[in-house]
């Protein structure tokens, strides 16, 4: 896919904004808080329905305004159809104080899109921003989010899985608050932790799956990058006895190749996941005494986490801010090769204000094997980044400028 035009209305600093953007390379700059951010952030929104800047849509919506409206015409290169996107978020009128009452619609070709597996998938971005040194030195729920949008953007029926875990943690701890649950009663736990385990068992399968990717080409990618000297390795930590169960199976079918292929057949994979959500099911029954003590669920994949290892050692600990800016810039790489692998196309490179920060060989990792794809380029200084491109791409790749002023937009 590739971006033709972008509208915003009352997005951030924007009450209004219409722009055409070019096949290649698209660079937006100006000074310091100017609106620049805003309009990759709108791009990621309408493409991914993520922000790499907040988690609260109401953050996003104009000064004074009560809802943001995003539409964004795209172009298959392979065949030239169109398709267009819109994301709608709106507070009624009294509650903007509040999100309880907003809504939020989707529409793809002017037709409402009523889930979000539909709309995810469909054009991918990969966002590269100053925020992804969280994802070594960050809380866990950075990691989770960066996992799960990877495995949304390649298969948009996992936010069904994770829409479905939530829920049935959500009424497992109200019913770890009530009364049935406190008298000892197993069935009104049971009645949550059964199906729970089911889910789980497929949300740790697909994280798994796709942290071996994500490991093997982070390693490379980041060998590339330290030119041999370091390498990279991220290790998925999830329920205890959950990654040997699924190691075992594997390997004792000799199956793990076809695995990481994503080519296992329909019938092992229903017995790995029998397997593992009986699993998980006896270590949600062994973990109640606690969760009843705390009031809330104590084990499950709403506490996974990424390790993310330099030459073995946890780089949470033991790493300086460039080893750290190398191993964002690794894992956002192999973030580009496993969609662009397993969708077939490219996927659109977003870099908001971090290009000028990449020394010459990360500049280089980053752009060479995205030659062929659109890319957006935020900056302050627009004869540096010109200058810098034109050693990078051939004279055949012609880049688009856009000058960004207390929120107005010319193209120059």
């Amino acid at each position: 896919m590739i971006i033709k035009h972008l509208s915003l209305t009352n997005f951030r600093n924007y009450g209004r904004l219409d722009i055409d953007f070019g096949p290649s390379v698209n660079i937006i700059y100006g000074d310091n808080a100017q609106g620049k951010t805003n309009i990759i952030e709108a791009i990621s929104v309408a493409s991914c329905l993520s922000s790499h800047r907040t988690v609260k849509d109401k953050e996003m919506v104009a000064f004074g305004s009560s809802g943001y409206e995003i539409s964004m015409q795209c172009e298959n290169e392979y065949d030239n159809s169109f398709a267009d996107f819109y994301v709608g978020y709106f507070v009624p009128e009294g509650n903007e104080s509040s999100s309880n009452h907003a809504k939020r619609v989707l529409k793809q070709d002017g037709f409402i899109i009523p889930k979000l597996s539909e709309y995810v998938g469909v054009c991918n971005t990969v966002i590269f921003a100053p925020e992804d040194l969280n994802l070594v030195k960050g809380a866990p729920a950075v990691r989770r989010r960066y996992l799960n949008l990877l495995i949304s953007k390649v298969s948009p029926s996992y936010i069904n899985l994770l829409n479905q875990c939530r829920r049935l943690i959500d009424q497992k701890n109200l019913c770890l608050k009530s009364s049935d649950a406190a008298s000892g009663q197993p069935d009104a736990l049971d009645f949550w932790d059964y199906p729970l385990s089911q889910v789980s068992a497929e949300i740790v399968i697909k994280r798994y799956l796709f942290t071996c990717m994500l490991s093997k080409k982070a390693r490379d990618s980041h060998l590339s990058i330290s030119q041999g000297l370091e390498e990279l390795s991220v290790r998925y930590t999830t329920i205890s006895g959950c990654i040997d169960l699924i190691e075992d199976f594997l390997e004792e079918r000799d199956m793990f190749d076809v695995f990481i292929a994503r080519e296992l057949s329909v019938a092992l994979y229903a017995e790995l996941r029998g397997i593992l959500g009986n699993y998980i099911y006896s270590k949600l029954v062994s973990s109640r005494r606690y969760d009843l003590e705390r009031g809330s669920s104590t084990s499950g994949v709403q506490k996974d986490d990424l390790e993310i290892l330099l030459n073995g050692l946890p780089m949470k600990q033991y790493s300086s801010q460039g080893q750290q800016r190398s191993a964002a810039l690794s894992l956002k790489l192999s973030e580009l090769q496993i969609v662009r692998d397993c969708v077939a196309s490219y996927p659109i490179l977003l870099l908001d204000d971090v290009f000028s920060e990449l020394d010459v060989n990360r500049r280089v990792s980053l752009i060479s094997g995205m030659v062929d794809a659109q890319i957006f380029i935020t900056c302050t200084d627009r004869s540096y980044i010109e200058k810098e491109l034109d050693a990078l791409l051939s004279s055949t790749v012609k880049s688009n400028f856009y000058h960004v002023k207390d929120g107005n937009v010319e193209v120059s």
